[in-house]
């Protein structure tokens, strides 16, 4: 059965902001580890500096792999997603 281009991209959309989670948690987990404090600790200090954005657009780094990954395997739809998914982020970096 062939999905819709629609259901496709939104697919992008969602794995996009997935990703951008999982990358944003994992920066965290290792800045925790390096200062040695815990994960509330980390996010407090971090909304205090106002690094917050930069924090949001180094999780979003791993979307670029996923995209060209979706490219290769021609799945144009979910790479647009992909495209989609960071042009918010990047909207949420702005304003934060």
């Amino acid at each position: 059965m062939k999905t819709s281009k629609y259901i496709q991209a939104a697919i992008g959309i969602i794995i996009g902001f997935a990703i951008a989670s999982l990358g944003i948690f994992l920066y965290l987990k290792y800045v925790e580890s390096t200062t040695g404090s815990n994960l509330n600790d980390t996010i407090t200090a971090i909304k205090s500096q106002g690094v917050m954005g930069k924090v949001i657009t180094i999780g979003a780094i791993p979307n670029l792999l996923i995209f060209f990954l979706l490219l290769r395997l021609k799945r144009d739809m979910m790479a647009w997603g992909i495209i989609i998914a960071t042009a918010i982020l990047t909207l949420i970096t702005v304003f934060v």
